[in-house]
């Protein structure tokens, strides 16, 4: 091997010139208490593998979510489905298809920066923490990102009636 080619390994590491961030904040399970109503959170969520998840209904809905935000919802059965019908893995690997997508411009100390909450093409930009939270009944499931370089918050959610 040349020895131009080696280099000593740095402590940071950059995406171009923004140096990578990431969250090193253990996954952590709580109840906590939203807008009146509780629900279990998971902080950190996104540090763990991706899990899949179901939204609950007293109707004939259907909703099935992996962590990652990838889903397929629909009514009584696949022929009446919103998203495609597919597998977990499947459904997994569409996250940046299927789902939520947010974009914002944010205009923080005399610039403007772009923001894709969730979004794994970004990812390291920001430093940031992702928490998961479903209520007791099981039937409304919220995702939240906190940017702390821009200090904001950004929630979706699932829910059916």
């Amino acid at each position: 091997m040349h020895q131009e080619f080696v280099r000593p390994m740095e402590k940071q590491l950059y995406l171009g010139k923004t140096p990578f961030r990431k969250n090193h904040k253990p996954v952590q399970g709580a109840q906590v208490a939203l807008d009146g109503e509780s629900f279990y959170q998971i902080a950190n969520y996104d540090r763990m593998r991706p899990f899949f998840m179901t939204v609950v209904s007293d109707a004939d809905h259907w909703l099935f979510i992996s962590s990652n935000g990838g889903l397929t919802a629909g009514r009584r059965d696949a022929n009446l489905a919103l998203f495609p019908y597919y597998t977990d893995d499947k459904i997994r690997d569409m996250a940046e298809v299927t789902g939520s997508k947010t974009l914002l411009r944010v205009y923080c100390r005399g610039r403007t920066y772009l923001w894709e909450p969730f979004s794994e093409r970004a990812g390291g930009v920001y430093r940031v923490r992702r928490n998961l939270y479903k209520n007791i009944w099981g039937n409304k499931l919220i995702f939240e990102e906190i940017n702390e370089d821009l200090a904001l918050s950004f929630r979706y959610g699932w829910f059916n009636s």
